[in-house]
C-alpha cells in the first residue's frame, strides 16, 4: 500500500506544479538589486497568478476582477547592527496608485504568514513573498520601500 501511495505522490506532484505554472505569467526576466546604506533589497520574482493562497486553515483568492500579485524579495542588512523591517511599507505602484501587500509569506516551500516587522541580524538576509490584491487592468511599474524604488521593466 505504501508504494502505491508514493507512486501516486511522484505523480500527483508534478502534475500540480505544470497546473499551477499555467496560472502564472511572470513579469521580470531576472532579479532587480537596489543597494542602500542600511540594506540591498533584491526583486528576484514578480509574478501575477497564482490566483489562490492556501494555508492549513483554508485558502485566500482576490475578490472579483482583481488578481494576486506576487513578489518575491530578499533584504541583506549591511548594517553591524540589527535592523527591524516593515514589510507592510514595501508598496507595489502602478500610475498613481499604491498597493499594500494583502499576505506576507515566509518563502518556504510550505506556506506560511510572516512576521510583518521582522529583526534582521547583521549581515542576514531574509526573503519573504508579499502578495498585493491588484484590479485586473493593473500593469506593476515599481516597487517602493523607505525611498527605495526597484523600477520594473
Amino acid at each position: 500500500m505504501r508504494s502505491r501511495c508514493t507512486k501516486n505522490l511522484y505523480i500527483a506532484c508534478p502534475l500540480y506544479a505544470i497546473l499551477i505554472m499555467g496560472c502564472i505569467n511572470a513579469l521580470i526576466k531576472s532579479p532587480i538589486t537596489v543597494s542602500k546604506d542600511a540594506y540591498d533589497i533584491t526583486l528576484t520574482m514578480l509574478t501575477f497568478g497564482p490566483d489562490q493562497y492556501n494555508t492549513a486553515g483554508g485558502y485566500r483568492e482576490p475578490k472579483t476582477n482583481r488578481r494576486f500579485a506576487w513578489a518575491t524579495i530578499s533584504i541583506h542588512n549591511k548594517l553591524q547592527t540589527e535592523q527591524q523591517l516593515h514589510l507592510e511599507r514595501i508598496l507595489l505602484v502602478a500610475g498613481k496608485k499604491m498597493f499594500k501587500p494583502r499576505i506576507i509569506d515566509m518563502d518556504s516551500p510550505l506556506t506560511m504568514s510572516a512576521n510583518p516587522s521582522p529583526r534582521v541580524a547583521p549581515d542576514e538576509t531574509i526573503s519573504r513573498k508579499l502578495i498585493y490584491a491588484v484590479p485586473d487592468s493593473v500593469i506593476p511599474q515599481k516597487i517602493v520601500y523607505e525611498k527605495t524604488e526597484i523600477i520594473i521593466p
